[in-house]
């Protein structure tokens, strides 16, 4: 159960970046050259081949090399969707209040809590 947990804390900092996120959306369910990534996540060549060298490393993309182009796809579809169902909750969860915080330190002994 251990060596899952951190299997998943390392697929989760994966995604701790949002142009590996990008890339995720953006892949989907197709296969795409690097060019045409970089394109659609609006960054640079070398950049997004940095993101998709470690993305592949880790195991969550696939690659594979047709002439002088590389393409990619998503080695588990399945992280697609559980990417998109986060995406949703996270749309859907209102935005978090302000946290008020007290100074008690400023308090007289008699207004102390407790």
């Amino acid at each position: 159960m251990l060596e899952a947990a951190k299997q998943q804390a390392e697929i989760c900092k994966v995604f701790s970046n949002a142009n590996r996120v990008l890339i995720l959306w953006t892949l989907g369910n197709k296969e795409m050259a690097v060019g045409d990534i970089a394109d659609a996540i609006a960054s640079s060549l070398q950049n997004t081949s940095q993101h998709l060298r470690l993305m592949k490393d880790k195991g969550i993309v696939v690659s594979r090399r047709r002439g002088h182009e590389i393409y990619y796809h998503v080695a588990e579809h399945g992280l697609v969707k559980d990417c998109r169902i986060l995406q949703c909750t996270m749309q859907d969860t209102p935005q978090p209040k302000q946290i008020v915080r007290v100074d008690f330190s400023r308090r007289k002994e008699s207004e102390q809590p407790g």
